[in-house]
């Protein structure tokens, strides 16, 4: 029994870490666009600040993990990333021109692009060794950005947008700290230790064959393109419909808030079910909350879109992750979460941000849903074909 109690520490430092520093990104994220158009920047330009920074992760993120795999300090290196992105969000918070928006946005994102992939790293690591699921964990996240996203409103209705920028900023440093009580060789996984390290374009050979894995990619360039302008624009859309700081804190809390039961209940079923099959349901669920919103536009649609929306984000985000898990070796799978989660997806928003602001700017917030219905939809037939 006692040899198990160091496992069990380190998973509770780990959903603790996940809890502060993954769940306080939701200080600022809900906000950082209405941000940019109170700072004058058009939806067109707001795009264009999102692909420059897509640009950057392309190449950071697998230099972020694909270096962390060749050192010593694999911690170090994630607790840098999280320091520079704190950095990162304070010098962002006084700019108020489209150029340094753009410059200063994109070098937070070189700096930020391995934290997810090396973070979600060390959850697969951490859970293998106490038999935990990455929902046990994935769930904490969750927890902190609906008590950050809440609070977080509140002081910006009440102060300013500055005041997200700071929460942010403390939760980041908190969390570097978090990191310290985890043992080390859990940022360095055994499996990986003991094989030979697999070069990038390895990997990518890897993955070309095998048809799931390229149904995978298929899914996150339709849904990068279709979903691009709702994630981009529904924040300010919601304030164009009368909608306060505060209510748009509630609206991201109340998903956030779902996705409490959500990732706990994905993560029984992904050992029941094939991830796959929880992919294309997932993706199915995202059409009539879409259309409920086109159809009819209002606070209180998006608030119910918001809600449903938390169990179907749940069941992608625990069954994409172990689809790539279990469709890659030990010594590959971080190098495919950095490719599939921050490579590819930023690849897609260089071309879909700027698409999405554009149509912004010329439709209005109203018509991108039928985008992202068709993305979801088509995402769905592709894996209902692919899967095994």
């Amino acid at each position: 029994m006692n040899q198990h109690l160091p496992d069990r520490r380190d998973l509770y430092f780990t959903r603790l870490y996940y809890f502060v520093c993954l769940g306080g990104a939701g200080f600022i994220f809900p906000f950082l666009n209405l941000f940019y158009a109170r700072q004058g920047l058009s939806g067109t330009q707001i795009g264009w600040v999102a692909a420059l920074g897509s640009l950057v992760a392309l190449v950071a993120a697998p230099f972020w993990t694909s270096h962390s795999e060749r050192i010593n300090n694999p911690r170090a290196l994630l607790q840098a990333t999280i320091l520079l992105s704190a950095l990162g969000y304070l010098w962002l918070s006084q700019q108020q021109v489209f150029a340094w928006i753009a410059l200063v946005a994109a070098l937070r994102v070189l700096v930020s692009a391995g934290i997810y992939p090396m973070s979600d790293s060390l959850v697969l690591s951490v859970t293998g060794g106490t038999k935990s699921g990455f929902g046990s964990v994935r769930v904490w996240a969750s927890l902190g950005w609906a008590i950050s996203v809440l609070f977080g409103g509140w002081l910006v209705e009440k102060t300013s947008l500055l005041a997200g920028f700071f929460g942010a900023i403390l939760t980041l440093l908190a969390g570097a700290l978090l990191l310290f009580p985890i043992q080390a060789r859990y940022f360095s996984p055994p499996a990986i230790q003991h094989q030979p390290t697999q070069g990038l374009r390895a990997v990518v050979s890897s993955l070309r064959a095998k048809p799931i894995m390229l149904a995978l990619g298929a899914m996150l360039v339709l849904v990068g393109l279709g979903n691009s302008g709702v994630l981009q624009f529904e924040t300010i859309y919601l304030d164009t419909l009368g909608a306060s700081e505060g209510v748009i804190g509630i609206a991201s809390m109340v998903s956030a808030a779902v996705e409490l039961p959500g990732m706990l209940w994905a993560d029984r079923l992904v050992r029941k079910k094939s991830p796959y099959q929880l992919l294309q349901t997932a993706m199915l669920m995202y059409v009539p909350l879409r259309a409920l919103v086109f159809l009819f536009p209002s606070v209180a649609t998006i608030l119910v879109e918001r809600a449903i929306g938390g169990i179907a984000f749940s069941l992608y985000t625990i069954a994409l992750v172990n689809s790539i898990a279990r469709g890659t070796r030990p010594q590959e799978t971080r190098t495919a979460l950095a490719l599939y989660n921050v490579t590819l997806a930023s690849l897609v928003a260089i071309m879909a941000n700027p698409l999405a602001g554009a149509l912004y700017d010329l439709l209005g917030a109203r018509w991108l849903y039928p985008f992202a219905i068709l993305g979801y939809f088509l995402s769905w037939l592709i894996l209902r074909r692919s899967a095994p």
